[in-house]
C-alpha cells in the first residue's frame, strides 16, 4: 500500500525515452516539463509540469501536475520555447494507473524514483515525485 494506493503490477523493466524541458510560455510561468514514454502504450507520452525549482528539488521530494498526454513526437520536439535540459532512458520496472517506479541514468535524473498521484488534495492533477535512497 502507497499513498493509500494498493499497488497490484507485475514488474515490467522495459527501457523508455524521456526528456525534460525548461518552458517560458508566454503566460511568463517559467516551469519544467517533464515527459516519459508509457511502457505499456509507445503512443502516450506522460506529461508533468513541474516548478521552477525542478532542479533544486528532484533529489528529494517534487510536487508535479499531471498535464495532457502527448504525442511521442514531442521526444523531439524543437521550439524557441522549450529548451531542452535533458535527454536519456529510464527503465520502468513498475507502471500502473497511478503509480510508476523508474530508474533514470541522467546527469539531474539518476538513480530510482517512484512517482505516485496523491489523493486527497484540492487538484486531482497533483503527484509526487521522490528519490528512493
Amino acid at each position: 500500500m502507497l499513498n493509500g494506493y494498493q499497488i497490484v503490477c507485475e514488474s515490467i523493466s522495459k527501457t523508455v525515452p524521456y526528456i525534460i524541458h525548461k518552458h517560458e510560455p508566454r503566460s511568463g510561468s517559467l516551469h519544467f516539463d517533464f515527459r516519459f514514454l508509457d511502457p505499456r502504450d509507445p503512443k502516450v507520452l506522460h506529461s508533468f509540469a513541474a516548478p521552477s525549482n525542478f532542479l533544486d528539488t528532484v533529489n528529494t521530494k517534487t510536487i508535479l501536475a499531471k498535464t495532457r498526454d502527448h504525442d511521442p513526437r514531442w521526444l523531439t520536439l524543437k521550439s524557441y520555447r522549450l529548451e531542452n535540459i535533458e535527454e536519456g532512458k529510464a527503465i520502468v520496472s513498475i507502471a500502473t494507473y497511478k503509480y510508476f517506479e523508474i530508474t533514470f541514468h541522467g546527469k539531474i535524473l539518476n538513480g530510482k524514483y517512484k512517482i505516485f498521484k496523491l489523493k486527497n488534495t484540492q487538484r486531482d492533477d497533483r503527484w509526487l515525485l521522490t528519490k528512493v535512497h
